[in-house]
């Protein structure tokens, strides 16, 4: 239990990300983390992150490295990606901006979008999706009949909805077809009991309504909470504490 306790911590820690690191270290009760990927520094796609996975997604990646030594990816399918943004939620956030290009100073936010802002950045957020679908676009598979607007929730249901995981007439098959079904599909990326039911049925928790910012930011932090629990009891647990171990985040 110990080990699972320290590992649920540390998939909680809010994570930074500079170019200019040489290491992984805990600073501040924060993870600071280099990046080798060639873009911009994106927490998402850190050395931290490409760590963790390595490990818990080894199966799909058949244990191969995610980079290529020029910080490139080795398979679009694979990239990694930020479940619950910041974004999206933020330009629905009364005083906080209706987008990027006009987003208030943090000090006009609502004290809740303060909160979520100093912690969606954590592993227990971050999951790995093909390049087009998290990195450079919206998430859309064939043709979505509802926007899903980058929310996870909207994302999950169209999933379970559209996807065939046998990879017949999809776009992305090369990456669906790596999971045998739904229930797999969840499996392998921790949804049980977090964003699924028992009955393995998405919890939605977002609407269109402009005055949900504050409900789904507390939906939003328990199911990263939840992840969090899931991935620390899975059978990664030696893996990812030695990992952890490895750069004395403990």
């Amino acid at each position: 239990m110990e080990k699972e306790d320290q590992i649920h911590e540390i998939l909680l820690i809010p994570i930074y990300c500079d170019k200019k690191l040489d290491k992984i270290s805990r600073e501040d009760n924060k993870i600071k983390t280099s990046q080798k990927y060639y873009s911009t520094p994106d927490e998402d796609m850190s050395d931290f992150a490409i760590g963790f996975y390595e490990i818990v997604y080894k199966d799909i990646l058949n244990s191969k490295p995610l980079l290529e030594h020029n910080g490139y990816l080795c398979n679009n399918k694979y990239a990694g990606d930020t479940m619950n943004s910041f974004n999206t939620i933020a330009n629905i956030t009364p005083g906080a901006g209706k987008s990027r290009i006009q987003r208030t100073a943090k000090e006009e936010w609502p004290e809740y979008l303060r909160n979520y802002h100093s912690k969606y950045h954590c592993l227990a957020n971050f999951w790995l999706i093909p390049m087009e679908i998290g990195r450079t676009t919206k998430g859309t598979l064939n043709k979505a009949i509802n926007p899903i607007g980058d929310y996870m929730d909207r994302f999950l249901e169209m999933v379970h909805s559209e996807v065939r995981f046998d990879g017949s007439d999809m776009k992305y098959s090369k990456y669906f077809s790596c999971f045998k079904n739904w229930n797999d599909f969840s499996d392998k990326h921790f949804l049980e009991n977090s964003y699924l039911d028992q009955k393995l049925k998405v919890d939605l928790y977002s609407n269109y309504n402009e005055e949900i910012s504050a409900y789904f930011i507390e939906k939003a932090l328990d199911k990263i909470e939840q992840r969090a629990k899931c991935i620390a009891k899975s059978n990664y647990v030696e893996e990812l504490w030695n990992y952890f171990n490895e750069w004395k985040l403990f």
